[in-house]
C-alpha cells in the first residue's frame, strides 16, 4: 500500500483477482484488506511507543475510508465491464501508465489533499504500479 513498489499480498490478490474477473474472491479480498488496514492503522506499528493522537487516528481512518472506496470502485468497474470508466480505459504501455501514476503520486505527497482523498489515488497509485510490474514481467518472459 502506499504507493509502494509493491502492495502486500492480500492487495496483490485482489489486484490478481480482479483482473483474472474472479469477483467474488476478490470481495472476500476486500473484506480482508479493509479489516486488516483499519486494525495496522489504529493500532500503529509495534516499534511505535506512544499513543497516537486522536487527530491522528481520525486522518488514518479517512485516509483507509479512502483508499477501501478506491478498491470498491475498481471491484465496480472491472465487474460493469464499461468502457467508459476510468478502469476499463487505463493504456497498456508502460510510459502512458507512468505519466498517469506520477500524477497519482504528486497528488498523494500534495499535502492540501484531504486524507480520504489521498488514500483514494493511492489505492489506484497501487493498481497501475501493479499493472506496471505485470507489463514488465510478460515483457521479460517474451
Amino acid at each position: 500500500m502506499a504507493g509502494s513498489s509493491k502492495p502486500p499480498e492480500d492487495i496483490v490478490a485482489f489486484f490478481n483477482s480482479i483482473l483474472e474477473r474472479k469477483f467474488t474472491e476478490a470481495e472476500r479480498m476486500l473484506t480482508t484488506i479493509e479489516q486488516g488496514l483499519v486494525f495496522s492503522k489504529i493500532q500503529g506499528s509495534g516499534r511505535r511507543k506512544r499513543a497516537m493522537s486522536a487527530k491522528k487516528k481520525a486522518e488514518n481512518l479517512e485516509h483507509i475510508s479512502g483508499y477501501i472506496k478506491a478498491l470498491e470502485g475498481i471491484l465496480t468497474a472491472a465487474r460493469s465491464g464499461d468502457r467508459r470508466t476510468f478502469l476499463n480505459r487505463l493504456p497498456s504501455e508502460t510510459k502512458s501508465l507512468e505519466r498517469i501514476r506520477q500524477d497519482f503520486s504528486t497528488f498523494i505527497r500534495d499535502k492540501i489533499h484531504p486524507p480520504f482523498d489521498q488514500g483514494f489515488f493511492t489505492a489506484w497509485s497501487d493498481f497501475i504500479i501493479y499493472q506496471q510490474n505485470l507489463l514488465a514481467e510478460i515483457k521479460s518472459t517474451n
